[in-house]
């Protein structure tokens, strides 16, 4: 231990490009600390500028992982079914100290591993397929060096986790696949399996890696042995913990919400979310290959740069050329499983993303393009390697990309709001929000306690990591049977009502509509018993001022 702690940098970079070792691949604590010191500066500079919260789904997202422990009802049942819960299980111990749950360095706590584990794991990928020092530092410069890569780590957005979580599944399969030692059906369930069955409960490009992962655990163990029945257990072996996990979302929502499907199809699906926006008719990609290629990859361009994405095309090209079918190449395909399935679900309708190319433009989910990270940074690391094959080229083509990598960070610097999608995107969910936010704050400063009704749920209202006070003294849709009586009476519940007046109608279901602005409006008594104490364009705060 004293000569790993006190190795030389000499020594260190002779250890990045060393042949792996059985199951040890040199190198990979150095990329693993390095990952973690780059991960902390990010949160430092995101938390210190409040950006990390921007995004109103990353404030929605600390908010579930709270709730289980701090709420009207708490439980397991606060996971709810919108998004899958393993971003929030991971994020529950770190919320339940207020002051990381409202300033947002829980998902910085937990995006510095991620980020670690994200960067460690495409290392260890470029390793297993052979390649040395050049493409294996190829893989993390495409993570570490891009600031949209770094600033989503930095939140408690649902990629950091999915993202590490595919690529934990991806390394699994990788050290399968290409290791001399037969391993049986058990271990690869466990190096394999399990961050896989992770990556299915993180997000649904899980499920997509899951069944290519599958297909391809099959055509390598029928090549190596040529016989059936060892394909099969193979594959058995590896699916059957995701299968597992996908078992029990099933029976979660069965057992929550007497619908096994309501994940797919209830009131706050995805489904029912893009059937409203269809309805509206903005969702021009749906149907239209063209409009879908188009739109996705402009949110790729600005997400990436055009310098990763040129290499990873060259990468492309040169694996296919060098390796044909090998395994390497079917498990570099496996990785982009997640980039296929956010290209399909953009063609059927199931997912939206708007960017300054699209139609209509705006900025909505541009951050989905980063689920193609672990393809292109393979990619990438498979280019340059082949670039850097002559030795005398090998140090002018690292200074080279870090050279080009400097120069698109220092083009984007100079508007990083419009020229990263990512950014752009968070931006303008903090300037919808900008009203709430305030009205936010006012009450955190004002509140002693007494209780708060508002419906957390409405447009703008996903603020409850700024609020900052205990989710338990709050009325809202999370709260189990207590939210209705509360609607009913407000005086016997709430000193404070919080509310958002633009949605005064519409489906009580649909999101933007405030159910408790709608209630209020019906009820003759609310104004005898309640003053207006703070007000903007959009939201107003009241204080109750009599309980009879």
């Amino acid at each position: 231990m004293a000569t790993s702690v006190s190795i030389s940098p000499r020594a260190a970079w002779e250890r990045l490009g060393a042949p792996v070792q059985g199951r040890k691949v040199p190198g990979t604590r150095i990329i693993a600390v390095a990952a973690a010191v780059v991960g902390y500066a990010a949160c430092l500079y995101s938390m210190g500028h409040g950006i990390n919260l921007e995004y109103s789904d990353a404030q929605s997202h600390l908010t579930i992982a709270r709730r289980i422990f701090d709420s009207k009802a708490p439980g397991f049942e606060q996971l709810g079914t919108v998004w899958l819960p393993m971003p929030h299980l991971l994020l529950a111990p770190f919320v339940l100290n207020m002051w990381l749950f409202s300033t947002g360095w829980a998902a910085g706590l937990l995006g510095i591993p991620a980020l670690s584990g994200t960067a460690t794991g495409l290392y260890l990928i470029a390793a297993r397929l052979g390649l040395g020092r050049s493409g294996r530092l190829a893989t993390t410069l495409v993570v570490l060096a891009n600031p949209a890569v770094l600033y989503v780590y930095t939140t408690a957005l649902t990629e950091p986790v999915l993202i590490m979580c595919i690529v934990g599944g991806m390394a699994g399969l990788a050290h399968w696949s290409t290791s001399r030692r037969r391993m049986s059906a058990g271990e690869l369930a466990v190096f394999a399996g399990i961050p896989s069955a992770a990556a299915v409960l993180s997000r649904y490009e899980g499920w997509a890696l899951v069944m290519t992962g599958t297909l391809f655990v099959f055509i390598v163990a029928k090549r190596r042995t040529g016989r059936w029945r060892e394909a099969f257990v193979m594959a058995g072996g590896y699916v059957m913990v995701p299968a597992a996990a996908v078992a029990w979302w099933i029976s979660y929502n069965w057992a929550v919400y007497g619908n096994p499907l309501e994940f797919m199809f209830g009131q706050y699906s995805a489904y029912a979310q893009q059937k409203s926006i269809t309805d509206g008719g903005l969702l021009p990609t749906k149907g239209n290959l063209g409009l879908t290629l188009a739109t996705f990859h402009w949110s790729l361009l600005e997400t990436v740069g055009v310098v990763v994405l040129v290499l990873a095309a060259c990468g492309g090209v040169v694996l296919v050329f060098r390796r044909g079918l090998a395994n390497s190449t079917l498990l570099v395909a496996v990785s982009g499983s997640a980039y296929a399935f956010a290209l399909v679900s953009l063609f059927l309708g199931q997912t939206a993303i708007n960017n300054d190319h699209s139609l209509p433009t705006s900025w909505w989910n541009n951050r989905f393009a980063l689920t193609a990270l672990p393809l292109l940074a393979i990619l990438v690391a498979v280019a340059v390697e082949e670039l850097a094959r002559p030795k005398k080229v090998r140090r002018w083509l690292i200074g080279a990309l870090l050279a080009a990598l400097l120069v698109q960070n220092v083009w984007w610097s100079a508007d990083p709001a419009a020229r990263l999608a990512v950014l752009a995107e968070g931006k303008m969910s903090a300037d919808s929000t900008t009203n709430s936010t305030a009205a936010a704050r006012w009450l955190h400063e004002q509140y002693q306690s007494g209780g708060i009704l508002m419906d957390e749920s409405a447009r703008g209202n996903a603020v409850l990591p700024v609020l900052g006070i205990p989710l338990k003294d709050i009325f809202n849709r999370a709260s189990g049977d207590y939210f209705a009586p509360a609607l009913r009476a407000p005086s016997k519940y709430a000193k404070w009502v919080f509310v958002n007046v633009e949605g005064g109608t519409g489906a009580t279901d649909s999101g933007p509509t405030d159910l408790v602005y709608q209630a209020i409006l019906k009820d003759p008594s609310f104004p005898v018993r309640y003053s207006l104490a703070f007000s903007t364009p959009t939201h107003r705060i009241y204080e109750r001022t009599s309980d009879s």
